[in-house]
């Protein structure tokens, strides 16, 4: 059987092996040599050219470029056996003159690489009976001279090689920064093994951190150490709204975490402390470790605190001689006046349920619980030697958690949220289990101390967003700016950009800079979409990333696989008679106008924690040289926090007023595990200047929910409103609109008109939420926030009900610093918001049903 294909003629493997079975006798194996314009798709089939007249037994000529990163591919298939753990060697390339192309300046990116943290890693390669694998190779010719050179490289299996000879003639002018700035070399599969951003330095806007004793400092917060390694006790120092810090800190934790293992008679085991030793200390974290030891086992704790509040745990439990315990826990105590909200295990963002039970459930993507405060708070990651970060959004059933075998116990464990005297107590159990002498169970888990920054005001008031107003990019510009908008976020599936994570493509790239400095010119900042959880099956490097099986691309039910949402019926043709096995259908957009018009973008699941993270970074650093972008914007990711920060330092380099902000899909849903979007990235909030965590919102929900899933403040971060345009008066009380463009609902413009004309980024915004908040009102379905000046201040009140509702608003005017006497108060005019009144007192408002005010103090002179 043969199809033809590019325009090769292809047989399928097995049909080849019949048809040229003399040609082939006594191989284990064949490989066989292409370009990199002829990449090697399918696993099943093979160009026919390549074995009637045993052409890969002849030099193998290419022509590149000096300075280019030079990529080629060879194809191994795997005759009647199995070829397990298939061995590369390259010989140096030398030319007549005596010019040499050294074998160390080569590299196999199907055998390993760097991984996404910097480590240098290797990779086994077996071929199954029957298959054909695709090898990437790539030849790094900066400093290389124009020449012929000769070598060869071979490959090696099951005591066999074939040897490939070599011609590579370099010659031309030389290419700038290795070949990048042309995709269609496939020059960036060298992204895969990018370092860029790997270093120690610290994002911009935090401080370094600092050992003092025990004691460590990182911005606005203090972890001190306990003699067993856990922390004794945290102390927050951000203010009440987190727009300043106090002198005075106030404790989220002041009673020490306890870890305990209880024998089965109900005794304690009495863990003894060792010497406790600071392992390592840079500018951007700090780690420890202490051996805890006693008759029964020893407990080895080693933690590494982060300039950003992330901490993380490792907690080797070893047993001397067998062990029978009734329950081995982590118990964490939270001060009760920093748990008021809570969010995780299954409760959305909200107010905290007393007496919360949970238990491990793969069913739900629940193994992180926040407990917190505004101004403080703790969450609580828990983990084991297995854990691998899951699928996201409505993917989580492709790959779920993995149950932690020490926490969950098979499933014993769980996690209980309970009041104690003056704390709220997380005890982590995992119940009763027998240990055998020298066994190890691995109870690790991270923290995250929150908030994580200050809000800044001018971002918060003056950052103005246009995203969306359909997919003709030469209309935004004028668009954004008739709205008032100052920076426009271009989305994939666009006429310019139409396939998704990919903006470089070479055919975009001229339209695209030219986009971003037509923006530049008007005052505005640009960003791309742009995250890693799925990617377009046009890119030049996709059948390079699906030979790495399964490293990049991730390695789903393929044809079988079925979601809900996109494709209840199954995937695209083209991807059931291209991918064929091994890949999860992701989004996928029939492009409708522009250069692309008629194509369609398909594009699949990418696995998390892989090389595409550098060669994510090494994008986003050649689009901010390069096409000038501002900043990107991430809707959704399988990113991990480090990636995340080595973005943050690109664009902070490049870019010192870009931006980076994060939107999601409410996970709270069966088909994404239940998650609550906030607390499934809070470890990515750091990083970020905005959340617009929007879509698929109930803008009906209470005002608590609003605090801590929409609002961002208790990270230290703005957020926006997306579904329907949002509720703008309940939004006002948390300082948020929604975004121009995006519906023709609640347009934001007339409302960031009125921060202009009241300055109000120079304001100190209190929140209802706060112990001194100076209004206090009776009806509690009207929740109101202040924005204090001096000669003016601002009331934001909203209604959370459908109904009209009757408020009395009672002001200490003495915290305003405002004399009630030379008060004017004004409802000033704000189109298609509220009109204009004029108010004697503030004892009786009445507002309507979902609605509010914006209600101006003003003294008079």
């Amino acid at each position: 059987m043969a199809f033809v294909g590019n325009p090769t003629k292809y047989l399928f493997t097995e049909t080849a092996l019949k048809k040229y079975e003399t040609t082939l006798r006594n191989k284990a194996f064949v490989v066989f040599p292409e370009l990199r314009e002829q990449p090697i798709k399918w696993f099943d089939s093979i160009p026919e050219g390549k074995i009637k007249d045993e052409n890969y037994t002849k030099i193998f000529s290419m022509t590149a470029r000096p300075g280019e990163f030079y990529v080629y591919q060879l194809g191994v298939w795997a005759l009647k056996t199995d070829i397990n753990d298939v061995q590369i060697e390259f010989t140096d390339l030398k030319d007549k003159s005596g010019k040499v192309v050294l074998a160390k300046k080569m590299t196999c990116f199907n055998k390993g690489g760097v991984d996404f943290k910097g480590k240098p890693f290797s990779k086994k390669v077996n071929v199954a009976a029957g298959r054909v694998q695709a090898l990437w190779i790539g030849i790094d010719l900066k400093g290389v001279k124009e020449g012929s050179y000769t070598g060869s490289v071979s490959v090696s299996g099951n005591g066999k090689k074939q040897i490939i000879p070599i011609l590579l003639t370099v010659s031309g002018e030389i290419v700038t920064d290795y070949g990048y700035n042309e995709g269609r070399r496939l020059s960036r599969l060298n992204w895969l093994n990018s370092t860029v951003g790997i270093d120690e330095k610290i994002a911009k806007g935090y401080n370094p951190v600092t050992v003092e004793g025990n004691t460590i400092s990182i911005l606005g917060r203090k972890l001190a150490i306990a003699d067993n390694g856990l922390p004794a006790s945290i102390i927050s120092y951000f203010g009440a709204s987190n727009q300043s810090f106090v002198e005075k800190g106030e404790p989220i934790v002041n009673t020490p975490f306890r870890f305990v293992v209880e024998k089965e008679n109900g005794e304690i085991v009495k863990l003894v402390p060792g010497k406790l030793s600071f392992i390592k200390q840079t500018a951007s974290k700090v780690a420890w470790k202490v051996v805890n030891t006693s008759k029964e086992c020893d407990l080895e704790c080693t933690g590494q605190m982060e300039f950003d509040g992330f901490v993380d745990y490792s907690l080797k439990l070893v047993s001397k001689s067998p062990l029978k315990v009734k329950d081995i826990r982590l118990e964490i105590p939270v001060a009760k006046e920093k748990s008021e909200y809570m969010m995780g295990l299954g409760q959305e963002g909200g107010f905290r349920t007393p007496d919360w039970k949970w238990k491990w459930d793969v069913t739900k993507n629940q193994d992180m619980l926040w407990v917190g405060a505004v101004n403080g708070g703790l969450r609580v990651k828990w983990k084991a030697e297995n854990y691998t970060r899951p699928l996201v959004n409505i993917y989580y059933e492709f790959d779920p958690l993995h149950m932690p075998p020490s926490w969950n116990n098979a499933g014993k464990g769980g996690v209980n949220v309970g009041e104690q005297n003056q704390d709220v107590v997380i005890n982590a159990y995992s119940g009763s289990r027998e240990m055998k002498a020298g066994e190890q169970l691995n109870y690790d888990f991270e923290l995250l101390i929150t908030p994580f920054k200050l809000i800044n005001r001018k971002n918060k008031f003056e950052d103005r967003y246009y995203h969306g107003g359909g997919t003709n990019t030469s209309v935004k510009i004028e668009n954004a700016k008739k709205a008032g908008a100052n920076i426009i976020n271009i989305h994939h599936a666009e006429d310019i950009y139409p396939f998704i994570n990919y903006p470089y493509l070479d055919d975009n790239v001229s339209a695209l800079t030219k986009l971003v400095g037509d923006a530049h010119k008007e005052n505005m900042r640009m960003k791309f979409y742009y995250t890693t959880r799925e990617l377009t099956k046009n890119l030049p490097e996709f059948w390079a990333f699906n030979s790495l099986n399964g490293e990049v691309i991730y390695p789903g039910p393929g044809n079988a696989s079925r979601t809900e949402a996109l494709h209840p019926k199954g995937p695209n043709e083209w991807l059931i008679k291209n991918m064929r096995e091994k890949y999860i259908p992701a989004w996928y957009n029939p492009v409708k106008e522009g250069k692309f018009k008629g194509e369609t973008d398909l594009s699949v699941i990418t696995t998390p924690d892989s090389r595409l993270n550098n060669f994510y970074i090494a994008g986003l650093d050649w689009m901010v040289q390069h096409i000038g972008i501002d900043g990107v914007y991430i809707d959704d990711s399988a990113l991990d926090r480090f990636t995340l920060l080595r973005a943050r330092k690109i664009i902070d380099q490049y870019r010192p007023e870009g931006r980076m902000d994060l939107h999601s899909w409410n996970h709270f849903h069966r088909w994404a595990g239940y998650a609550s979007c906030l607390n499934l990235y809070m470890d990515l909030l750091p990083y970020f200047d905005l959340v617009w965590i929007g879509e698929s919102r109930n803008y009906d929900r209470l005002p608590d929910h609003w605090l801590i899933e929409v609002s961002g403040i208790p990270f230290g971060l703005p957020g926006q409103m997306l579904e329907g345009g949002g509720n703008p008066w309940r939004g006002m009380v948390y300082g948020i609109t929604n975004r121009a463009g995006w519906t023709d609902n609640n347009s934001p413009s007339e409302l960031w008109k009125f921060w202009d004309k009241y300055h109000i980024e120079n304001k100190i915004m209190v929140g209802y939420w706060e112990k001194e908040f100076p209004v206090s009102i009776a009806n509690p379905s009207v929740k109101a926030s202040i924005y204090k000046g001096g000669d003016e201040t601002i009331i934001s009140v909203a209604n959370w009900t459908d109904k009209d509702q009757d408020a009395s608003l009672v002001v200490d005017w003495s915290k305003l610093g405002i004399d009630p006497t030379k008060c004017e108060i004004i409802i000033p005019e704000i189109k298609d918001f509220q009109n204009e009144q004029k108010l004697t007192s503030l004892d009786k408002i009445s507002i309507s049903g979902k609605k509010g005010y914006l209600i101006l103090l003003k003294n008079k002179k």
